[in-house]
């Protein structure tokens, strides 16, 4: 189930503002106990080691959960949009750390036993947040498929069709890429020129095209998930060994 999540150009503002920044009734009642966090690119907001009395969500900006591998690589597992919660976890710690992606990250916090306490009183709060468990699991589960697809052109295509889903401008006609390259490519299972280098394959294609920095627009939606019999990327389209 797909929930309403604001755009990153969309007014949204804290619960003390003109608008509720949860923009659902049924969470508005929870605006009352949120604490608002704001944090610059590459700022901690939620560490491994902390303990997480608290339910998140973020409201503005974007963030990145990750953790560090013992190797030195890291493993970046979601990019939280504005009304995505995290901190659906066990009391006594987080396995990732939850990290701003650009300034101006802003972030609501929840003290968790009050939340609970609140949504035992309210069978509604309590089947809003119980979705929105869900869909954090479903993001799960879809980063699994990408993961699980041979190419790097799949990867990066599919990739692409989710942030088409999660993340658009104000005219809802480009996909909002906020965050680097190499967060890409930390998400995927790639390295950083791969990504690269499958972006501009897609671009000459003719399957997308930028319209900014950090702006894209799918004019095939097609070419980004094709595959033949073999589970192979269509023939006609040359395609990108994994690095």
């Amino acid at each position: 189930m797909l929930t309403h999540i604001p755009t990153p150009n969309e007014p949204v503002v804290a619960a003390s503002g003109a608008r509720s920044f949860a923009a659902d009734d049924a969470l508005e009642v929870i605006d009352a106990i949120a604490e608002i966090t704001r944090h610059g690119r590459g700022e901690n907001i939620q560490r491994r080691d902390h303990r997480a009395p608290y339910l998140s969500r973020a409201v503005s900006g974007v963030a990145r959960d990750c953790a560090l591998l013992a190797d030195g690589r890291r493993h970046i597992v979601d990019f939280l949009m504005p009304g995505d919660f995290f901190g659906f976890t066990p009391r006594d710690a987080r396995q990732f750390s939850v990290e701003a992606v650009v300034d101006d990250t802003v972030v609501a916090h929840y003290p968790l036993q009050r939340v609970e306490q609140m949504a035992d009183a309210n069978p509604r709060l309590g089947r809003r947040l119980r979705a929105m468990a869900f869909d954090a699991a479903s993001r799960s589960q879809a980063r699994s498929l990408i993961l699980g697809r041979l190419s790097a052109l799949e990867r990066v295509g599919l990739f692409l069709l989710e942030m088409g889903q999660r993340s658009t401008d104000a005219s809802g006609t480009a996909i909002l890429l906020p965050m680097s390259r190499y967060d890409i490519a930390d998400y995927l299972g790639l390295s950083s020129e791969t990504v690269c280098r499958v972006l501009t394959d897609l671009k000459d294609r003719g399957a997308i095209t930028f319209t900014g920095a950090h702006r894209v627009r799918i004019i095939d939606p097609r070419a980004l998930s094709e595959r033949d019999g073999t589970g192979k990327a269509v023939a006609k389209r040359r395609t990108v060994a994994a690095a």
